[in-house]
C-alpha cells in the first residue's frame, strides 16, 4: 500500500535539488565528484541524497541519462560522403561533450557501467559500421578503415576533449580534422 503514496512536496523538491545540484558537480568535476559537496550544494543531508540515490552510480546515470539518450539519436546524415557525415558527427559529439567532466569520464572509462551508457556506446558503433558501407560507394575513407577503427577514434576524441579547456572549440575541431584525414582515402 505504501507503494501507491505520492512522494511528498519536499521530498519532490529535494530530488530535483539534488539532481541540479549533481549535474552542476559532475559537469564540471567528473563521477569522481564527492557526494558530499553534492548534497551540501543541494542544501539537504546526505542521508537524504542516499535516500533518493542509494549509489553513485545511481545519481550519475540519473544526471546523465538524457546526454547519453541524445548521443545515442545521433547518426550520419543522409545524402553525404561516410567522411562528411563523421566530420558532423564527431564534431556534434565532442562539441556536446566540451566541459562535461562526467559524460567524458563515462564514454572514456571502458566497459559500459550502465544500460544507458552500453546502449549508447553499441549505437556509436554501428554508426561506425555504417560509414563503411557507406564508403564502399563514394570511396571516401581508406578501404582498411573498419567500424572498430572509428569507434576507437571517436574514443580517442573523447580523450582529448578531457585534456582541450572548454572554451576552445577551435582546439577540437582541429583534432577532429586530424583523425579525418588518418581515416580519409589517398
Amino acid at each position: 500500500m505504501a507503494a501507491d503514496r505520492k512522494p511528498r512536496r519536499d521530498a519532490v523538491a529535494n530530488r530535483e535539488r539534488i539532481l541540479t545540484a549533481a549535474r552542476i558537480a559532475l559537469r564540471d568535476s567528473g563521477i569522481s565528484v564527492d557526494m558530499r559537496a553534492i548534497a551540501a550544494a543541494a542544501g539537504v543531508g546526505i542521508g537524504t541524497l542516499y535516500r533518493h540515490f542509494p549509489t553513485r552510480e545511481s545519481l550519475v546515470q540519473a544526471v546523465t541519462g538524457t546526454d547519453l539518450d541524445q548521443l545515442a539519436g545521433a547518426g550520419l546524415p543522409d545524402g553525404m560522403s561516410a567522411l562528411a557525415g563523421l566530420r558532423m558527427l564527431f564534431t556534434a559529439t565532442t562539441t556536446q561533450l566540451l566541459g562535461n567532466q562526467a559524460m567524458i569520464d563515462l564514454l572514456a572509462a571502458g566497459p559500459p557501467s550502465n544500460a544507458d551508457l552500453e546502449r549508447c556506446l553499441a549505437h556509436l558503433t554501428e554508426i561506425g559500421r555504417e560509414a563503411v558501407h557507406r564508403a564502399r560507394t563514394d570511396h571516401s575513407l581508406a578501404p582498411d578503415v573498419t567500424a572498430t577503427d572509428i569507434a576507437y577514434q571517436l574514443l580517442g576524441l573523447i580523450r582529448i576533449a578531457q585534456l582541450v579547456p572548454a572554451s576552445d572549440t577551435r582546439a577540437l575541431t582541429h583534432h577532429v580534422d586530424l583523425v579525418l584525414r588518418g581515416l580519409a582515402a589517398t
